[in-house]
């Protein structure tokens, strides 16, 4: 896995399992930005794609950090659990979508 696909893969296990970081900065309402960017970004490359999402996170060091900490310990893990707070993922279906598909099977 690469720099840019870890970074992808951190990004979205903090997106899928601690919810409440987003609720918590403020960063709930950015993610229709950053969600309409990555969907607009299908034809670009990962490197590409991480760099939207590091310029989004500028805005959100705790966000940041939390990334740069899951991706250090980063282990392949179902993308669901039971019980999981689903409100992120509820509203904003297609963001986990579009970037599970830039990470490749483990």
């Amino acid at each position: 896995m690469t720099d840019d696909e870890k970074f992808i893969s951190g990004f979205l296990q903090v997106f899928e399992t601690k919810p409440e970081l987003f609720e918590q900065f403020g960063a709930v309402e950015a993610l229709a930005n950053l969600n309409n960017t990555i969907s607009q970004m299908a034809d670009s490359s990962n490197q590409e794609v991480a760099d939207a999402i590091g310029n989004w996170c500028e805005d959100y060091p705790e966000i940041s950090n939390e990334i740069n900490l899951t991706e250090r310990k980063l282990k392949p893990q179902p993308t669901k659990t039971e019980g999981q707070n689903e409100r992120l993922s509820n509203r904003y279906p297609e963001l986990p979508e579009n970037l599970k598909k830039r990470i490749p099977k483990s």
